[in-house]
């Protein structure tokens, strides 16, 4: 029987990180989704190694990626990443080419190397490991690199509603934790805000009825709201809740009086609350507006998202803490994360999932985004462990 000194050393690390910077420089950002480069490279090694491979079209040209590492039994357990990133935004404000996968003082640099082509490449070496290693399998190993985790969702809802999860028993989502095992995280509501106005040129703007201003009430309202939400609880790494507007449009120039202004603002969802509890918030703010200031204001709801908690006495973190104490000589902490990821969506259809991977978050959505490749490194190792581990049955 192989140990588990052998099974590690089947993880190549100038391999790994190798190919960790094929994935950085294959452009997968998100808008407008190009995530089938990546897609591409990660089924082409999976095959190399023995995984069963398909490509799932969720939409033109924008695949799910979701590899098999086959064993005797069906039951699967899940390691789930995704293969868009966010925009590489203003490139002179990186100091490294945000698509070169550059390394330096122990750090490899590029867009979507902490989130989380990293977590991907440590998931799959780890799989590798596991097929290169010979041990036999009474269950399976299954990879899932899917599309659109940075805006809708859409790939890991088209696994869900197509039933590819249905065998899968444990879930290890790896985005960047620092290595420290995620047991919470925030949920989240989307809204779009317009007020409405009445055009006119601004050499008579008296004619007209100014929306950008009337939105300003709006504005005021919620900076009073979010102001409040402060003292509502004071949760370790997650703090409080929040309102935070990112996205204002009005007006076509200085000469017009505008006659339409539009917000785009989130509200964050902490444990503790509820999605129905802060929107029933939200829309009453938006209500004292209307009654107070006299004026018309449309609330639209985008998209929410659940907050998500897991306990750390579930077997899928016994596991998980147990593996990455013996390959970093000391027990994870544990931590939550201030975002919203697929966890969330695996935990509803009754996967026990965990976050876990490589990389400070810190760093992501951020010029200069980088990872440690020593943290790539022992994640890969620590994937292993989980994944010979179930697959062996002794899990």
């Amino acid at each position: 029987m192989i140990t588990e000194k052998e099974l590690l050393s089947k993880i190549d690390e100038d391999e790994l990180i190798s190919f960790l910077q094929k994935l950085v420089r294959s452009n997968s950002e998100n808008p407008p989704g190009n995530e089938r480069g990546s897609a591409q490279l990660i089924a082409d090694l999976a095959r190399g190694f023995g995984c069963s491979v398909e490509l799932q079209e969720v939409e033109p040209g924008r695949p799910n990626v979701i590899a098999t590492l086959e064993g005797d039994e069906p039951e699967n357990m899940l390691f789930n990443g995704h293969t868009d990133t966010v925009k590489i935004g203003n490139t002179e404000k990186w100091t490294h080419d945000p698509l070169a996968g550059e390394i330096e003082d122990g750090y490899l640099y590029g867009r979507g190397s902490a989130d989380m082509k990293a977590g991907l490449a440590a998931q799959l070496f780890a799989m590798k490991a596991l097929a290169d290693s010979g041990i036999p399998r009474k269950r399976s190993v299954m990879f899932t690199g899917v599309i659109d985790e940075e805006v809708f969702f859409k790939g890991t809802k088209a696994l869900i509603s197509a039933g590819k999860l249905r065998h899968c028993k444990v879930g290890y989502v790896s985005e960047p934790s620092n290595l420290k095992i995620v047991v919470r995280q925030k949920g989240g509501i989307e809204y779009i805000a317009k007020t409405y106005g009445k055009y006119a040129h601004s050499g008579a703007a008296f004619l007209g009825q100014n929306a950008i201003l009337r939105m300003n009430n709006v504005l005021n309202a919620l900076d009073l709201y979010n102001r409040d939400l402060q003292s509502r609880m004071d949760l370790p790494v997650l703090r409080y809740p929040t309102v935070n507007v990112g996205v204002i449009r009005g007006g076509t120039g200085v000469t017009f009086v505008p006659d339409l202004c539009e917000i785009e603002f989130d509200r964050q969802v902490l444990p503790g609350e509820t999605v129905e509890q802060a929107d029933r918030e939200v829309r009453e703010v938006i209500s004292r507006v209307r009654k107070t200031h006299k004026i018309k204001v449309d609330l639209i709801k985008s998209q929410h998202f659940n907050t998500w908690e897991v306990s750390k006495t579930e077997p899928v973190i016994r596991y998980l803490s147990r593996a990455a104490e013996q390959v970093r000589g000391r027990r994870p902490a544990f931590t939550g994360i201030n975002g919203y990821c697929e966890v969330e969506l695996l935990a509803a259809h009754g996967i026990p999932s965990v976050v876990f991977g490589p990389g400070d978050i810190h760093t992501a959505h951020a010029p200069d985004e980088r990872v440690k490749t020593q943290e790539v490194v022992d994640a890969a190792r620590i994937y292993a462990l989980l994944a010979c581990e179930f697959a062996a049955a002794t899990a």
